[in-house]
């Protein structure tokens, strides 16, 4: 490759960093230009810049698919490289009119993600009629979406994966292995820096005695386990402090879901910015994540990064950063005593131990480098892109 190319990032998000699916594209693109690419995007505000419309509208105007097919189909001759989201082109190439390299990317498969949802559903049935309305009709969405999201990844010439359990599933049960690859998530050298940089001392952490959430507050990232994992901890460990970061809820939404009153052994900010983070994180002792389905896990990453021992359910995403530790990090999801019980054990380490632990975490957080991630990338788009 002697010229540089020109890729065209697709997502039906917004284009944010402080998001974590429209994140990875874009610190990608960050990655991508520095190494002398040009690199455009098509995200949801570019389909739809009137961001305020009815719910009504928002069923009846055209789907994100489609406005992204209309923009391809007009500006496809210009790009070596589409990187979509999955289900976002679920068209042939030839539909498109691309001539280059067609990928879809995952930032966690719509079929893990369903089977979430019917999970969900049994365990945790909705009890008000409302609830139950706004069900139905994800659901109906979630059947468009389905079919989409399999075309998309059968007519595309490359599926880029976030994890390794994901591709088991793309060879083995839809038998697309040949053209799929696991690219994980990452942080820049910066980003890991700012994250070093506010790491406290093993006793200083050890006496605060915090341990914190990072995620939006729902049953797929845990909320139906916390209050028995709050209560479990407390029991053993009585001075424990919670904190809940970027819930998107206010603390006494957060607080009555819990079933608890005012508490101030709990905190909650519902939003803070990407920036803020390593900030946030610098007191805390034990990092916590009992989400039920993940595409990687930034919410694990960056609490690593900040060398904090972090808990999580043993599933797809969080298994490739703490399957790296000789240390039993992971619980089987709903084993909400299981999950306690690694938070106490890592809340009452000798200062020593949590010491040698903390900095574990940070070099396992530096296998995770978008600079190197961005090499492997462009290295298989470039092979499958000169094949064409």
């Amino acid at each position: 490759m002697n010229r540089p190319l020109k890729i065209l990032m697709v997502l039906h998000m917004n284009w944010n960093r402080n998001f974590g699916g429209s994140r990875v594209q874009l610190e990608l693109a960050d990655e991508f230009r520095a190494m002398g690419h040009e690199v455009e995007k098509f995200d949801y505000g570019d389909a739809f810049p009137k961001a305020n419309t009815s719910v009504l509208e928002n069923f009846t105007r055209p789907s994100f698919s489609a406005k992204a097919k209309s923009f391809v189909q007009a500006n496809a001759h210009r790009f070596d490289i589409i990187d979509a989201h999955q289900g976002n082109l679920p068209f042939s190439k030839q539909e498109l009119g691309i001539k280059g390299l067609l990928v879809a990317r995952s930032v966690g498969l719509y079929a893990f993600y369903n089977e979430f949802a019917h999970l969900e559903k049994t365990k945790w049935p909705p009890k008000r009629k409302r609830t139950r309305i706004k069900n139905w009709l994800q659901s109906w969405q979630s059947k468009k979406g389905n079919y989409e999201c399999l075309r998309s990844l059968q007519t595309c010439d490359l599926i880029n994966l976030p994890n390794h359990d994901e591709l088991s599933y793309a060879r083995d049960v839809l038998g697309l292995g040949e053209k799929s690859f696991v690219f994980p998530f990452g942080l820049s050298p910066e980003r890991q820096q700012a994250f070093a940089e506010v790491i406290q001392p093993a006793a200083v952490r050890l006496n605060n005695k915090q341990v914190v959430f990072i995620g939006t507050w729902g049953t797929r990232k845990g909320s139906r386990d916390w209050a028995e994992i709050i209560k479990s901890v407390k029991a053993k460990v009585p001075d424990v402090r919670f904190l809940f970061l970027g819930t998107g809820f206010s603390a006494k939404f957060v607080l009555e879901d819990l079933n608890l009153t005012a508490n101030e052994d709990i905190k909650v900010i519902p939003e803070f910015t990407s920036d803020e983070l390593p900030k946030l994180l610098s007191g805390a002792t034990v990092g916590a994540f009992p989400s039920y389905i993940e595409g990687f896990g930034f919410a694990v990453l960056e609490k690593l990064a900040c060398g904090l021992p972090t808990v999580a359910y043993d599933v797809p995403g969080p298994r490739e950063m703490l399957g790296n530790f000789e240390e039993k990090f992971m619980v089987v999801p709903g084993d909400r005593a299981g999950f306690s019980n690694q938070i106490v054990k890592l809340l009452t380490l000798d200062e020593s131990r949590y010491s040698q632990l903390s900095q574990r975490c940070v070099e396992v957080a530096q296998m995770f480098c978008w600079r190197k991630i961005a090499q492997d990338t462009l290295k298989v788009y470039i092979d499958f892109w000169e094949r064409l």
